[in-house]
C-alpha cells in the first residue's frame, strides 16, 4: 500500500476514533513522499484499552486479521501484507535503567511523544497534517539523528539509532553521542533475546545496510550481549579475513536464533562444528566445496592456530593449481602434471598431505610456518 492511500484510510478511522499515525509513516512522508510503499506502520489511538480494543474490532471487520494483543493496550495487526501495530497513548516509567516499562494510558499526545526514541518518530498525522512537539520536522531536514528519551532508560534505543542512521541515510548528531555512554554502561541489564529482537529487523540485513550497521554497533560497544569474547572482537578474527566482510562474523552467536541472513551471510557463517584438520588432504577432503569466504570464517573463528595456518596454505594452493587435490584416483595423472608445469615435484598424496618437496613448494610452506595472511581481495564463489 503507498502511503496516500494509507492517509486515506486515517480519515475513515478518524470518523470514530481519535487515531493517528505515528513514528514511521510521518517520517517517510517527510523523506520520501506520499508514494513511498508502506509496509509497517504504527498507529496511536486516545482513551485507554477499552478504546485499543474497540479500534482492533473495528479493523477486524475491515479484513485487519489479529496477530497479537498484549496487556500493554497494543495489537499487531496485518492485511495484504502491510503490518498494522495500534498502541493507546500512553506514558512509561521504567524501574532501573533497561528494564521493561510500567504503563498507564494518557489523553495527551504530548505526553505519548515523550516516550519516543528520536525526535524524528516523535511526529503524528491526523490525515491532514503533521503534528510536531519537539522538533522532528527541522532534524529531518536537517537529516540529524537527535534522541528525544534517556537511553539509560532503554539501552536498545541507541541500536535503533545505528539502523535509522543506516537506513535512511541518516546522520548521528551531537545529542546521541553525548546520550551513547548511558547505553553502553547499561546494555548488559538489557536481556539478550530484546537485542535479538532489534536485530530480527529484516531493515538491517538487507544488503549494504547490515554491514554498517554492524561495524558501528561494534565500534560503540552496544554488542556485549551477543559477541561471545566482549564487545572488542578477538585479534584472530580479523586475521586474514577480507574487511568487506569481516563484520559478518559477531553474527554467528545469532544463528540458532533463526535470523533470516542472506546466503552470503549463510555461506560466511554455517561452516558446521569443529572438525579436526590437520593436512592438506584432508582439508580439501572437507572443504572442496566450500567458497573461500567460509573457509576464512571457519578458519577464523573455530580453528587453532596450527589449522589457521594449515588452511592458509590450502587457500594458496586451491588458487595456484585450479585443480581439486584429489590424492588418489583418476585424477592423479591431471594433478601430477599440473604439478609440475608449476614445480611442485613429488608424490602427490604427499604433496596434498603438505610434504615440501621442491622449492616452490617450500617456499609456500614457509609462508604457511610465518603465518602469512592471505590475500585480502578474496571473494565468494
Amino acid at each position: 500500500m503507498v502511503l496516500k492511500e494509507l492517509l486515506g484510510l486515517l480519515v475513515e478511522w478518524r470518523r470514530e476514533f481519535d487515531a493517528y499515525l505515528v513514528g514511521g509513516v510521518p517520517r517517510d512522508l517527510l523523506l520520501f513522499g506520499e508514494d513511498v510503499r508502506v509496509q509497517d506502520c504504527d498507529v496511536v489511538v486516545l482513551g485507554g484499552r477499552g478504546e485499543v480494543r474497540r479500534f482492533v474490532e473495528y479493523l477486524k471487520a475491515q479484513g485487519f486479521r489479529l496477530r497479537k494483543y498484549s496487556l500493554f493496550g497494543t495489537a499487531e495487526m496485518e492485511r495484504g501484507g502491510m503490518n498494522l501495530d495500534v498502541a493507546m497513548a500512553r506514558r512509561e516509567r521504567y524501574a532501573f535503567p533497561g528494564a521493561l516499562p510500567e504503563v498507564e494510558p494518557t489523553d495527551s499526545l504530548y505526553e505519548d511523544s515523550l516516550r519516543r526514541d528520536f525526535t524524528a518518530n516523535a511526529l503524528y498525522h491526523d490525515g491532514e497534517r503533521i503534528l510536531d512537539f519537539h522538533g522532528g520536522v527541522e532534524d529531518i531536514g536537517r537529516r540529524i539523528l537527535r534522541p528525544l528519551a534517556s537511553f539509560a532508560d532503554d539501552p536498545t534505543r541507541a541500536l535503533r539509532g545505528v539502523r535509522y542512521r543506516h537506513k535512511l541515510n541518516l546522520r548521528y548528531g551531537e545529542d546521541f553521542f553525548a546520550a551513547l555512554p548511558d547505553a553502553v554502561r547499561y546494555i548488559s541489564n538489557v536481556s539478550l533475546q530484546r537485542i535479538l529482537n532489534e536485530l530480527r529487523s529484516t531493515s538491517i540485513l538487507r544488503s549494504g545496510v547490515l554491514m554498517g550497521f554492524l561495524k558501528d554497533a561494534l565500534r560503540f560497544s552496544l554488542l556485549r550481549s551477543v559477541v561471545e569474547e566482549g564487545a572488542v572482537l578477538p585479534r584472530r578474527v580479523y586475521l586474514g579475513f577480507p574487511s568487506p566482510h569481516r563484520w559478518v562474523i559477531p553474527l554467528v552467536p545469532f544463528l540458532r536464533e533463526g535470523l533470516p541472513l542472506t546466503r552470503g551471510e549463510r555461506d560466511a557463517t554455517l561452516f558446521g562444528e569443529w572438525m579436526p584438520i590437520g593436512s592438506l588432504t584432508e582439508a580439501h577432503l572437507r572443504m572442496h566445496s566450500w567458497g573461500d569466504l567460509r573457509i576464512l570464517a571457519y578458519m577464523t573463528w573455530r580453528a587453532d592456530e596450527e589449522q589457521r595456518r594449515l588452511l592458509r596454505l590450502y587457500l594458496r594452493l586451491r588458487r595456484r593449481v585450479r585443480v581439486k587435490l584429489y590424492p588418489h584416483g583418476e585424477r592423479y595423472e591431471s594433478i601430477r602434471r599440473s604439478m609440475e608445469r608449476l614445480g611442485l615435484r613429488g608424490d602427490v598424496p604427499e604433496a596434498c598431505r603438505g610434504e615440501p618437496e621442491s622449492p616452490r613448494m617450500r617456499a609456500l610452506w614457509k609462508l604457511r610456518c610465518e603465518g602469512a595472511l592471505m590475500d585480502m581481495a578474496l571473494k565468494t564463489r
